[in-house]
């Protein structure tokens, strides 16, 4: 199944307050709601700060969405993921949201032993010790991955570089062929098929920092390359503290209208990401790191809206649009 996206832009001005939006041809549709961002909450209250640490805003506007899920893409809880964090900062905004939560393990979450603080506090939901499962939602079938793994290790104070992500050592080798997760993931979406596909994951494959072709993190390609193939829709992600929507690209950054759209939402409220000035990133269609806020998306059939929801008090940026599914 492959797909071609038509890309649909304008949307009327953001009010100031997110209570006073007018809701959107999206919202109004069928088909569920989902609201997607990562890269949250700080170790320490949003009211010891200015122009950072906003994270219990964007818990607002999650809820004035009022999604079917929450896709949160990692870096959940700064600085090292540790339980007690979660519980002091992150779960103190966030708690009331937990039953619609479906999380994706960051890195940061993998600087605490073995991920532990990140999967004590989501439990099942958190699907240990590799961190990646898949559901369905309305016609989509959602997949959630561990892109840490694609590193092969982690950094953490106990045991420093090149530490163990989990207590499995079938799990501590990459994301390519031959490995757990991609062979799982291989088997899901060939079991599963769907007229539409979302995959989400901490890192993005192409970002702000280009490697060669705009390639952000290299060792993601198979696991990449395997979506592309399976014929998956949209890919979310976080990690750089910033929005951007790509155009339809292959796994080495070359055009492609059936390939996956990229959505990197690290918009969570921790701490803004500069894009380099001047810079061009390859088959990037709208970018912006000075606004909190959320990636609304209604799952429809055959096809999805999008809509970057800024938050309370943030500067005002709008990016919306429609992809189909074929």
């Amino acid at each position: 199944m492959r797909r071609s996206v038509v890309i649909l832009v304008g949307l009327a001005l953001l009010a100031a307050s997110c209570a006073e939006r007018a809701p959107s041809d999206a919202r109004q549709g069928g088909g569920p709601v989902i609201a997607a961002v990562g890269d949250i909450a700080c170790n320490s209250l949003p009211s010891e700060h200015t122009r950072r640490c906003e994270y219990d805003q964007v818990a607002q506007t999650i809820r004035e969405i009022a999604p079917d899920a929450f896709l949160a893409l990692g870096d959940l809880q700064y600085l090292h993921g540790e339980y007690e964090n979660f519980l002091a900062y992150y779960d103190r905004f966030f708690a009331d949201l937990k039953p619609i939560t479906y999380p994706a393990i960051g890195n940061h979450e993998t600087y605490t032993l073995y991920g532990q603080g990140y999967y004590d506090y989501f439990g099942d939901r958190a699907h240990p010790p590799g961190g990646w499962y898949a559901f369905d939602l309305g016609s989509w079938r959602l997949v959630a991955l561990n892109s840490q793994l694609c590193k092969g290790s982690t950094w953490t104070p106990e045991l420093g570089q090149r530490a163990p992500i989990t207590t499995s050592p079938a799990i501590d080798k990459g994301c390519g062929p031959g490995t757990p997760m991609y062979e799982w993931l291989r088997k899901d979406l060939a079991t599963h098929p769907a007229t539409c596909t979302l995959a989400y994951m901490h890192h993005p494959l192409f970002g702000s920092e280009p490697y060669p072709e705009g390639v952000f993190l290299y060792q993601l390609q198979p696991l990449y390359e395997l979506l592309d193939a399976a014929g998956v829709d949209v890919v979310l992600a976080g990690h750089e503290h910033n929005y951007q929507r790509f155009a339809p690209m292959d796994a080495f950054g070359r055009p492609d209208p059936n390939a996956p759209r990229l959505f990197v939402v690290g918009t969570g409220g921790d701490t803004y990401g500069d894009l380099p000035e001047g810079e061009v990133a390859a088959n990037r269609e709208a970018a912006q790191d000075r606004s909190f806020g959320v990636l609304r998306m209604r799952l429809l059939e055959g096809g999805y809206d999008y809509e970057f929801v800024t938050s309370a008090g943030e500067r005002p940026y709008e990016d919306a649009g429609h992809g189909d599914c074929v």
